[in-house]
């Protein structure tokens, strides 16, 4: 019961047991996972719960994680063309020093 990050797999085994009428413990005990980890992938759509919905969904909440850029795509295709880029900066850290 380490890992939190349920697989296609994994759901697919949870849409056949819940279509089974099996409980959340059972199916956490089955998968190894926490019943608080099964409970939240099945309410993570409305409605009845499908595997290829869960992993659609997964997948684009993935592409939300992470530092958001303070550039706009303008700034960022300046610093770019101008290659103001220093040694190894990102872009945000030369508009922070350039005060772009």
């Amino acid at each position: 019961m380490g890992t939190t990050i349920l697989s296609f797999e994994d759901r697919v085994v949870i849409e056949t047991l819940r279509y089974e009428n099996r409980s959340l413990k059972y199916i956490a005990d089955y998968l190894g996972f926490s019943k608080t980890t099964i409970f939240n992938e099945v309410h993570r759509l409305t409605g009845e719960y499908h595997a290829v919905k869960a992993q659609a969904d997964h997948e684009a909440k993935l592409s939300h994680r992470g530092r958001k850029t303070i550039l706009t795509t303008n700034l960022k295709r300046l610093i770019e063309e101008k290659k103001i880029k220093i040694q190894k900066w990102s872009i945000e850290q030369v508009a922070h020093v350039v005060r772009i």
